[in-house]
């Protein structure tokens, strides 16, 4: 399996040379590779190269690719925590890993905990898994680490209570910060606040979400009419929290409605549900 997998590096790297030297890989093992029975095995390889500190940074990048191909099955993602690969994968969030390594490895988290109750226990068993999580997306300085590592928060306690108790203990209500000028990180931010509303709705998360004055800049967003994305999550917010019974004031009602005004015409861009949702939240009781 050791040989397969350098044989799967040098093909994607297109090392002819090297492939020439190591010779064709056994073909039935091959056929295991892309069929089945010996995934995990290869998930195993897969980390043993991305840890290996003898191994070349773009030879890991190849190897952490793999995973998260494979990983994409919700079986073999499951399986990360029975073959006790968490604290290795947590691991290559350290500041001394590459940003390279540890971009892809933040979307390996997000990518097997999304949707996924086995892989949210077993990431929420692993120590420091969610701390080093946040602790990137709040201050390291490479803008795309910090999506990646937004997108891998929000998946991680999407519908998993156990998992926005430790982000609310962990001081994650931190992130909620909003920067105009960078919609791909809003729209981040906005995907962290729609999970945090997965959990439910209670009065001190009202007080949160008006302290930080939430509303304000979703009916900014509306207002603004710039980006159709930024827009349909918003709604989309908007109507969840009508949903769970928020109780607008008075001057959130007029801002979201003067916002659902201006977006109106472009219902045929939007998802009607959601607008329909947030025009529901600006009906006088």
């Amino acid at each position: 399996m050791e040989k397969l997998l350098h044989w799967s590096i040098l093909q994607q790297s297109g090392d002819k040379e090297g492939l020439k030297k190591l010779g064709e890989p056994d073909q039935d093992a091959l056929n295991k590779l892309f069929g089945g029975p010996d995934e995990t095995a290869l998930m195993k390889e897969s980390i043993a190269v991305a840890t290996n500190p003898k191994v070349e940074e773009k030879d890991k990048v190849i190897a952490l690719e793999n995973f998260e191909m494979l990983i994409e099955n919700l079986d073999n993602a499951n399986n990360i925590g029975n073959l006790g690969l968490w604290p290795d994968i947590v691991g290559l969030l350290k500041d001394d890993v590459p940003d390279k390594l540890r971009i892809l490895v933040a979307g390996i988290i997000g990518t097997a905990v999304q949707n996924n109750p086995k892989s949210q226990e077993d990431f929420d068993k692993t120590s420091n898994g969610l701390e080093s999580l946040i602790k990137i997306a709040e201050s390291d300085k490479n803008k795309d680490l910090k999506l990646k590592a937004l997108y891998a928060i929000s998946s991680f306690i999407r519908n998993y209570k156990p998992g926005y108790e430790r982000f609310e203990k962990l001081k994650g209500w931190n992130l909620i910060k909003f920067d105009t000028k960078d919609p791909k990180y809003d729209l981040r931010i906005l995907s962290l606040v729609s999970s945090v509303l997965s959990n439910g709705l209670d009065d001190t998360l009202e007080k949160q979400f008006k302290n930080i004055k939430l509303i304000h800049y979703l009916a900014s967003v509306l207002n603004l009419d710039s980006n159709t994305n930024l827009v349909d999550k918003s709604l989309n917010i908007i109507s969840e929290l009508h949903r769970l019974k928020y109780e607008f004031t008075a001057e959130e009602t007029y801002e979201v409605d003067r916002g659902i005004q201006v977006v109106e015409g472009l219902s045929d861009k939007l998802n009607i549900d959601d607008l329909n949702g947030a025009k529901e939240a600006t009906k006088k009781k």
